[in-house]
């Protein structure tokens, strides 16, 4: 499981252009506060040495339902994840109740192909944090920093997935904690 807030995100700015540190904040629909990055870690090379804008490129969809997101904490260090504006997804202008709604029934809408941003990282607060949006991108401020050798990407690209590994591992002793051996729940959770 994965906090998914994308469709509330209004506005962002983060900050990679310190080696091996990436910081910023992402104001999100509902919420006073925004939400505090602080990450280890490096973006991807689109993306690594930069400072940039999150901007939304169209407005939050009709279908949205209004949240406060109160139980995501302001408070968002930990460690970095996948972070890219370069990934192609397919756009479609209604919910994804909808979409599955219309497919399931062999209606499936029409899409575009768009590029979207993709925001991945691991909070000690609230555990995985995933924007994956194609009504989000990104403007580049100021000066490229640096660029990632082919090494330290390997590196980043390790390290990104050594802490999906490490949560998945999380959130698997977490489940055996509350499920008893046949699967139904334990009963001093009951």
């Amino acid at each position: 499981m994965a906090w998914r807030p994308a469709d509330w995100v209004l506005e962002g700015e983060l900050d990679n252009t310190t080696p091996g540190w990436t910081i910023g904040w992402i104001r999100l629909q509902g919420r006073d506060e925004p939400l505090r990055l602080k990450l280890l870690g490096n973006c991807h090379p689109d993306l690594a040495g930069w400072k940039f804008r999150i901007v939304r490129t169209d407005p939050i969809p009709e279908w949205v339902e209004p949240n406060d997101y109160a139980g995501i904490a302001t408070d968002q260090s930990g460690t970095i994840g996948d972070v890219t504006a370069d990934q192609m997804l397919q756009h479609y202008e209604c919910s994804s109740g909808e979409f599955v709604r219309l497919a399931a029934a062999g209606n499936r809408p029409t899409t575009t192909l768009r590029k979207a941003l993709y925001l991945e990282w691991f909070s000690q607060r609230n555990g995985r944090v995933v924007i994956q949006c194609t009504r989000l991108a990104v403007e580049r401020l100021g000066e490229r920093a640096f660029e990632l050798t082919e090494e330290q990407w390997i590196e980043q690209a390790k390290q990104n997935n050594e802490e999906m590994t490490f949560f998945m591992h999380q959130l698997g002793d977490a489940l055996d904690t509350q499920l008893g051996d046949d699967g139904s729940p334990n009963e001093s959770d009951s």
